[in-house]
């Protein structure tokens, strides 16, 4: 009986520590580094003290929101990332180096399976989302779950992501589709 309330004290101290954490990392994320009077030198340390790995030269705007979940948001070296970005992090982000998003972009890594007819929206699933190097992402574009965009892309303004995108190619449209090779 002893042991069984341990393990249960246990538990209830882990979900503790993992709430805390959370609370923490929504704290430097969305409140501090997010700020628009949070130094920009600053905002890239913040970012990674709550467990981001963000290169070397990053631009990240103020205004650049990181939802809740176990994912991580990974930057490389010399991109840039405007205002108003969202990254659902329901699983990880990676963005290659020397990558441009624009304003209003969302990433979007979570998603459900489809369920009967009393809960169409069944149980959770996540998926990480990649984007190569030198990419460029226009404003106000959606990426969905699971999406890989090549190096070098070009996805313009108001595209909305639901496949993987080959390299060096402009894609734009809702859904994104194939424009152009480069």
């Amino acid at each position: 009986m002893f042991e069984k309330v341990m393990r249960g004290i246990q538990r209830r101290l882990k979900e503790a520590k993992r709430g805390g954490q959370l609370i923490c990392s929504d704290l430097l994320q969305n409140w501090l580094a997010a700020g628009v009077a949070c130094p920009i030198k600053l905002r890239p340390i913040l970012y990674r003290l709550a467990g981001n790995r963000i290169g070397k030269n990053c631009y990240l705007s103020p205004r650049i929101f990181l939802g809740p979940g176990p994912g991580k948001m990974s930057v490389g070296g010399g991109t840039f990332i405007n205002y108003n970005c969202w990254f659902d992090l329901g699983d990880d982000i990676e963005i290659g180096e020397n990558c441009n998003i624009a304003m209003n972009v969302h990433f979007i890594n979570g998603t459900h399976e489809i369920g009967d007819e009393n809960r169409r929206a069944a149980k959770g699933i996540t998926k990480r989302i990649v984007v190569g190097a030198g990419s460029w992402i226009g404003a106000d574009t959606i990426i969905m779950p699971g999406v890989t965009i090549g190096k070098g892309v070009v996805v313009g303004t108001g595209s909305l992501v639901t496949t993987d995108l080959e390299d060096n190619a402009i894609y734009f449209g809702r859904p994104a589709r194939l424009y152009k090779k480069l």
